[in-house]
């Protein structure tokens, strides 16, 4: 099959490495692949040799162009290409997608990707315009894929009926060192910079009541993002709460720490929490919407599970982990499943028989 996938760019976050994922799984499987990209030509993610990348400048960084031109462009290369399926993650290339793909012939498949239950209210005519126009274009397309049951219930039955349920895969990692006699006093938090999100304001909270009872542990948050000196100012009450930036090495970061903590108020299936619970590590998370978190973690079997937006209950899931090292490292050692129920092989058969249905 001769399959488009379209992105504003290849970036670092979740849509874009799972797009280029499905996309280098399709390739490896016979597929004819073409990845356009419209905003930003640098290549973030590793991308197989065999995935035809293609850069056609349609808008600037922040969305600011000629919308029809950009449309028009985009129906003749699809039509010309004669592609089967096109695939996007993010609302501005489903919208893309949506009006290009008229009288083209092309089937449509869009994976929402976020939490339909947490949308920023619309206070201006501009942004209810954009809105409305982005609820039409997701219900042109031919299939839907879903992270979480949860997600997939928001919408109707129009929707649902033409709709799988994926969740992420994880790329099985593995340890360099046993954590036997390895475990440091730390606590690692990785995650976009995003207190609306990621909510690194709740953890910051929860971690100074723990240091006030244990100052000999601290607490290290990794990654970058926009709210980076907000939550630098939020952590600088507390020598034991070090922001250390982006890493590309989540094995060395995680492999041998207390544990790994993710406060979030919503996420997909989130990458992260799959990552530490693959390489065996005391996994604590926020219950967080649309019902990811709850997917993987069975709470005090392979993770602890707390409320979203509760300081007070993630200092006391940690101070479980303080307080109960045996209990916490069986615990790590029963979330270590992920790595068979969410492969790489088995997840990919899912996206390969959804993408064939739709031809």
């Amino acid at each position: 099959m001769r399959l488009l996938f379209v992105n504003t760019n290849i970036g670092y976050g979740g849509a874009s490495k799972m797009i280029v994922w499905v996309a280098n799984q399709c390739v490896k499987q016979g597929h004819d692949v073409t990845f356009l990209t419209y905003r930003d030509s640098e290549i973030r993610q590793p991308m197989d040799s065999e995935v035809k990348i293609i850069h056609k400048q349609l808008e600037g960084k922040y969305g600011e162009g000629n919308a029809l031109k950009s449309v028009r462009w985009l129906h003749r290369f699809i039509r010309d290409n004669r592609f089967d399926v096109g695939v996007a993650f993010l609302s501005p290339s489903m919208l893309r997608l949506a009006f290009a793909a008229k009288g083209t012939g092309i089937k449509l498949l869009f994976s929402h990707r976020g939490d339909p239950y947490h949308v920023s209210p619309k206070t201006n005519i501009k942004s209810k315009v954009v809105s409305w126009l982005n609820n039409w274009a997701f219900r042109q397309a031919d299939g839907y894929v879903f992270q979480t049951p949860m997600a997939q219930a928001y919408f109707d039955d129009y929707i649902q009926k033409r709709s799988v349920v994926i969740p992420n895969p994880i790329k099985v990692m593995r340890r360099t060192i046993e954590r036997k006699g390895n475990i440091s006093k730390t606590v690692v938090a990785v995650g976009r910079l995003d207190l609306k999100q990621k909510r690194q304001d709740v953890l910051i909270e929860a971690f100074n009541i723990i240091s006030l009872k244990y100052p000999a542990y601290r607490l290290e948050i990794y990654g970058d993002g926009e709210d980076e000196q907000k939550i630098q100012n939020l952590a600088s009450t507390n020598p034991n709460i070090l922001l250390k930036g982006k890493t590309t090495d989540v094995v060395s970061v995680f492999q041998n720490a207390l544990a790994s903590v993710m406060s979030s108020d919503f996420e997909g299936i989130p990458n992260v929490l799959l990552e530490s619970m693959s390489l065996g590590v005391p996994s604590i998370s926020t219950n967080c919407s649309p019902g990811g978190a709850a997917m993987l973690i069975r709470n005090r079997v392979n993770g602890l599970l707390t409320p979203r937006g509760d300081a007070k209950a993630l200092a006391e899931a940690m101070e479980y982990i303080i307080l109960h090292p045996n209990e916490s490292e069986t615990m790590g050692k029963a979330g270590m499943e992920v790595n068979q129920l969410y492969a790489e092989d088995v997840t990919f058969m899912k996206w390969q028989s959804f993408i064939k249905s739709l031809k």
